[in-house]
């Protein structure tokens, strides 16, 4: 199949890799909602630009590649795999934007370093990044922490078989819970209540501190999403 793809394949390949798509763009909402709480006009253009893009990349994909059959495993690992790489471009789009990255290539690395959760950086002037690219720089490695799978499966592939071979393709085979798509779930939930545990400890801390009760709670957000996942 991989040698000599059908066409049959690549549609099932391209609509799954649309759908997965689709879930990463609605996680570039958050950072919009950072920006516009801060008040970051140019920031929040940047992530506008990166959601529109991404969500027409999966619906196209989606569009020219709808099919009703599901995928097998093959076809599971590599959706998977293509899907890692696709978030990196898609990630970095916004990162680019911002004018703190000297090339788009590097953006890239900072992508993939996030979303790999290694916490290699090249981003210059850091003083001066806006808040919402400072956030996408840490949540991209909450959402690698947990997989890029993972927030496919939780937002937005529902009712498939397929959703299964997808999560054994990213290297997984706990089930919590019987369906895989509510394990995926639990797996967010769970990682979302220690986030806001982490954040009130660190903030508190940081406001103890010294520190505006806003940069405290801010970066102690930013901390935990990093020390959480290695990042």
């Amino acid at each position: 199949m991989i040698l000599k793809p059908r066409l049959q394949d690549l549609k099932i390949i391209g609509y799954y890799l649309g759908k997965i798509i689709i879930g990463l763009a609605l996680t570039m909402i958050v950072p919009i909602i950072i920006g516009l709480c801060f008040g970051e006009a140019n920031p929040t253009l940047d992530f506008i630009i990166g959601i529109v893009v991404s969500v027409l990349c999966g619906h196209i994909l989606m569009v020219l590649c709808h099919t009703r059959s599901d995928m097998n495993w093959m076809h599971g690992m590599i959706v998977v795999s293509l899907a890692w790489l696709v978030a990196m471009f898609l990630g970095a789009i916004p990162l680019y934007l911002s004018g703190h990255w000297k090339c788009f290539l590097d953006a890239c690395f900072d992508a993939m370093s996030g979303l790999a959760t290694t916490g290699l950086v090249l981003v210059q002037d850091l003083d001066h990044l806006s808040y919402a690219h400072n956030f996408w720089r840490h949540f991209i490695m909450f959402i690698g922490g947990q997989g890029v799978v993972v927030v496919a499966l939780s937002f937005f592939v529902k009712g498939s078989s397929g959703a299964f071979r997808m999560y054994v393709g990213e290297a997984r085979d706990e089930k919590i819970l019987p369906n895989v798509i509510h394990t995926a779930r639990f797996i967010w939930i769970v990682s979302l209540t220690y986030l806001v545990l982490g954040t009130l400890a660190l903030g508190a801390v940081s406001v103890w501190d010294g520190m505006t009760p806003v940069n405290a709670f801010f970066h102690g957000a930013c901390n935990f999403m990093a020390a959480f996942d290695t990042g």
